[in-house]
């Protein structure tokens, strides 16, 4: 009985330990984000809702398009996309882009610390 115990402790440990790692990647995730384009809320938006402009200067970096965020800055009101998709290597990666097509900063699975 014992035995049993030490091992549902051992895996509940596991499960706290992992959810902890996840908490505090989606709290650099954020901070990260933050760190490029301030502090801001999200909303997700239809892909053809996306200007044409940072829909065309996302394609240049991504091999593929997944979805989009329309980000508002609470700083000044200003709003830019947060486009996501894969590039060529097939690593994920999000694309910070301005109505206009400027590409302010990404963030992606082998650079957590974006452009």
């Amino acid at each position: 009985m014992a035995s049993k115990r030490t091992l549902v402790i051992g895996a509940s440990a596991a499960v706290l330990a992992v959810a902890g790692v996840a908490l505090a990647a989606q709290q650099n995730h954020e901070a990260n984000e933050n760190r490029i384009i301030g502090e801001h809320s999200e909303e997700e938006v239809a892909l053809d809702q996306v200007p044409a402009a940072a829909m065309n200067a996302a394609r240049t970096r991504l091999a593929s398009v997944r979805e989009a965020e329309l980000v508002t800055r609470k700083a000044d009101g200003s709003t830019l996309y947060e486009i996501e998709g894969k590039d060529q290597a097939g690593k994920n990666v999000e694309l910070f882009v301005t109505p206009t097509g400027q590409i302010l900063g990404n963030e992606n699975d082998s650079d957590e610390d974006g452009d």
